[in-house]
Parts: C-alpha cells; structure tokens; sequence
C-alpha cells in the first residue's frame, strides 16, 4: 500500500514530467512559427533588414535550444531534473515577442510553485 505522502510524490512527478513534455511542445510550435514567419518574409531581405534579422537570430536561439532538450531526452529525467529544467525555462528570456510565450512561461511557474519542491 502506498502512503499519502509517496502518491503525492509520485503525483507531483507526473505532472512535472507532464509539464516538460508541454514546454517541448510549446518550443516545437514557436519553431514551426518562427521558420512560417521566415519564410513568408517579403523580398528581396537586405541585410540590414533588422527584423528579418531578429526573426533569424530568435530561431536560432530556439533551434539550440530544441538541439539541448533533445539530448536531455536521452536521460533518465527524475522529480529534480524536471524541477530545475522547468524552472530555467520560465526564468529564460522569451524566445519569441509573442505575450502568449510571456504568459506561458508565467503559467509554467506558477504551476511549478504549486507542484511544490
């Protein structure tokens, strides 16, 4: 029989891993919206366009990013990994200007907080 404390426990892992596994989500799509929004940029782009160049430079950062979070798929995640992970990510600077990432990433903390550590 398992006691309260262990299924709040093991509760509290599920929904951490459960989380993680929204966050991954959340970047995939900011990704496929990043390279849509590139992609349908107007030409001919100067160089010194500053906002294609932005666009660029935010995928970029969002690509190393997924690169890093793949490797960490690998891993065997436990309760603290999952807590330090999600917790980077929602003290991170948004990847995106989008508020719906701003108020994700409030989300995620504020999940996190209840979750408790």
């Amino acid at each position: 029989m398992t006691s309260g404390t262990q299924l709040d426990i093991t509760r509290g892992s599920a929904k951490l891993a459960s989380m993680w596994n929204e966050i991954k989500l959340h970047l995939e799509d900011r990704r496929r919206s990043l390279a849509e929004e590139i992609r349908n940029y107007p030409t001919p782009i100067p160089r010194c366009d500053a906002q294609f160049n932005h666009l660029y430079e935010q995928q970029s950062r969002l690509v190393r990013e997924l690169d890093r979070i793949g490797a960490l798929t690998e891993k065997n995640l436990g309760r603290e990994d999952y807590i330090e992970l999600i917790g980077r990510f929602a003290a991170s600077a948004p990847y995106t200007d989008d508020a719906t990432e701003r108020s994700f990433r409030s989300r995620m903390k504020t999940e996190l907080s209840a979750v408790g550590k």
